[in-house]
């Protein structure tokens, strides 16, 4: 009787050594003939191989994902100083000028109010 015998799985991804390697390696996917058929014939409209294109597909890809990351994150700073109360003073005094400025902006509001201290040295 076998007790804890681990059964290997031959579909199992073989991920040992791959950082070190120095050439290319095959991947694969399953997909519709039809997707393979466009994805073909984009490649041969390059004029490069289909694993060129799919690999260039998938750079592209990682580099729409971390410039939506980007994008995220500013928005997020961009909301923190474009906020409700900053909005409210910007209508309030849209078309006005205050201290010399202009309000056509909601940073309009901002620069006005940034500018309204003094440090004191």
């Amino acid at each position: 009787m076998e007790i804890n015998k681990k059964k290997s799985n031959p579909k199992a991804l073989k991920i040992e050594g791959l950082e070190n390697m120095k050439r290319k390696v095959g991947t694969g996917f399953k997909c519709n003939p039809h997707l393979k058929l466009e994805l073909i014939k984009a490649a041969q409209g390059l004029d490069i191989t289909l694993s060129e294109y799919l690999e260039t597909l998938m750079h592209q890809s990682q580099k729409d994902l971390k410039l939506g990351e980007q994008v995220e994150r500013l928005n997020a700073q961009v909301s923190f100083y474009e906020n409700a109360k900053l909005l409210e003073f910007f209508n309030h005094y849209k078309g006005q000028t205050i201290k010399g400025i202009e309000i056509k902006e909601p940073k309009d509001i901002f620069t006005v109010l940034v500018n309204s201290f003094k440090i004191k040295e």
